[in-house]
């Protein structure tokens, strides 16, 4: 299914409904509300479109404010082709400007939206503190180095990263030697 669909029916699915804006409309973009968000879903058809997003979402923003929609629970969702790139979804996610964007390539990437399913199920409840028994050892080898390096409070610098790694790779050679001399 294409993506674009593939949305179009999840934010139905979710509660979404589709209200027209002729302006909006006229953009090649639809738009959709639940009782707390908006959505505004475009697909761009070719690349040279990735450098337009700026000033769509410009656009898209006054449409939305010249109609007293609430641009704080806006959400652009722009489906975009497979070809495009990990770096540019990064790019085009990451400009908060205007509005708050998704980059939707697979069905997959709308796993990512936080507020899109009501009813989503976590299996697996999250642990705050890890502990060492039953860890492989070099995951033992990175929490304690963690631990000394305060790494739960303060990003760690590249120095202690390169060191840390080095620590790693150590002690997968060493592994390695072990298996080579008992073989």
């Amino acid at each position: 299914m294409d993506i674009f669909n593939a949305t179009h029916n999840r934010l139905l699915e979710n509660g979404f409904e589709v209200y027209d804006i002729e302006e909006i409309r006229g953009l090649g973009a639809s738009f959709y509300k639940s009782s707390v968000n908006n959505m505004v879903l475009k697909k761009l058809h070719y690349n040279e479109e990735i450098n337009l997003i700026k000033s769509f979402s410009n656009e898209i923003r006054s449409i939305l404010m010249e109609s007293r929609e609430n641009i704080w629970n806006t959400y652009l969702l722009l489906c975009i082709g497979n070809e495009i790139d990990f770096e540019t979804n990064y790019k085009i996610e990451r400009d908060t400007n205007s509005l708050r964007k998704y980059a939707i390539c697979s069905e997959l990437d709308l796993d990512r939206i936080p507020f899109l399913d009501k009813y989503r199920v976590i299996n697996k409840p999250i642990k705050n503190d890890v502990t060492l028994e039953g860890e492989s050892e070099y995951l033992q080898e990175i929490i304690l180095f963690l631990q000394e390096s305060d790494g739960k409070q303060n990003k760690l610098t590249a120095d202690q990263l390169d060191e840390l790694m080095n620590k790693i790779l150590k002690m997968v050679e060493l592994r390695y030697e072990n298996r080579q001399n008992n073989s």
